[in-house]
């Protein structure tokens, strides 16, 4: 069926080129515009044109918030070429099914920034006017595969690109226009349902009773689970030594120190030392080093709530720790970090 296929576009391809002999190509587009003409005319006959060229070409409508200019929105994805080579997603299924599925890796939404320039152009006219649970699957000409803003498909068609005609299959999980406050939200509510374990007890029970009103600072929480009977701060030139844990809201182990911890985490790797690391203290948390690197603030500040001999628990949004670049594959932008802290001896030569 898809040899079938390949033959019957080539066929209206090379009519649309025959139908065009005596008119010389006088933009970057013209070509791919006429092999994606052609695309959807053999494929998709019924696609809605929106915008300024992309079609969606299924789509089952959502009832949540309507996704706006100037927002977040959270999607799952995948991402394939019009020959349905894929090329990116968001869920281990396709991962398993692709054989590239990792333990390590992050697996779910993304967040799309709405706010023009920050989203490809196609995609954005599909994605905005859209409510949170509703899918869409659209095709975006290689003329609209651009970050650049422009007032009519007439401009888009004279923009040459370095992309090709993709088709992205996605649903719209969440939006919020305020990012900061989402997160406040999100991590108050991980205060109060989120049943994934902490010290071997369910989350919900060691940070019983918080709220996203008890910080320590804006947007980072404190919570000590096992704390001295008389607590000792640390002077400005002192040396300690921590075990410690990354995860991420859901649960998932991004990062640890402990060996037990990275095997059942399915992250253990062979060339890393699992032992406790140094940690030199300073005259403000700004200055703490771990193993003579700098480390994230929230990691920082929750560091600097701790005394000697003490363990406890930090949370803290993405603004003091990844952002909205995540870091590598296993922490997603925007992405709320936990961190499981435990002050320990030095260890023996």
């Amino acid at each position: 069926m898809k040899n079938i296929r390949h033959f019957i576009l080539y066929i209206a391809v090379a009519a649309l080129f025959t139908g065009c002999a005596k008119t010389e190509a006088t933009g970057p587009n013209d070509a791919n515009k006429r092999y994606f003409d052609a695309w959807l005319h053999v494929n998709y006959p019924e696609a809605k044109k929106i915008g300024n060229g992309t079609y969606i070409l299924e789509e089952t409508e959502g009832s949540g918030a309507t996704v706006q200019a100037n927002g977040y929105a959270f999607v799952d994805c995948i991402t394939s070429d019009l020959n349905g080579n894929i090329s990116a997603y968001t869920d281990s299924v396709t991962a398993s099914m692709l054989g590239t599925y990792k333990p390590s890796t992050y697996y779910g939404p993304k967040v799309w920034s709405t706010y023009d320039g920050n989203i490809l152009a196609g995609v954005r006219d599909a994605v905005i006017g859209m409510k949170v649970g509703g899918s869409r699957k659209i095709a975006v000409p290689s003329w609209l595969m651009t970050y650049k803003s422009f007032s009519t498909e007439a401009e888009y068609l004279g923009n040459s690109t370095d992309y090709s005609a993709s088709i992205y299959e996605f649903t719209i999980r969440d939006f919020t226009s305020d990012m900061v406050q989402w997160q406040i939200d999100t991590i108050g509510n991980f205060f109060k349902n989120e049943k994934i374990l902490i010290d071997g007890s369910p989350a919900k029970d060691v940070f019983n009773g918080m709220t996203a009103a008890d910080s320590v600072k804006f947007g980072v929480y404190y919570k000590g689970i096992d704390i001295p009977e008389d607590p000792v701060s640390f002077s400005s030139d002192t040396t300690i030594y921590i075990n410690y844990t990354g995860r991420l809201l859901d649960g998932k182990v991004f990062d640890t120190n402990v060996k037990r911890i990275a095997i059942d985490s399915e992250i253990y790797s062979e060339g890393k030392a699992y032992e406790p690391a140094e940690v030199k203290w300073g005259n403000s948390y700004s200055e703490i080093t771990l193993n003579g690197s700098t480390v994230i603030s929230g990691f920082a500040l929750t560091l600097w709530q701790m005394h000697a001999g003490e363990k406890g628990v930090g949370v803290f949004s993405s603004g003091y720790g990844y952002s909205y670049s995540g870091s590598g594959s296993s922490i997603p932008a925007y992405a709320p970090l936990i961190f499981e802290i435990e002050i320990v001896d030095k260890p023996e030569e």
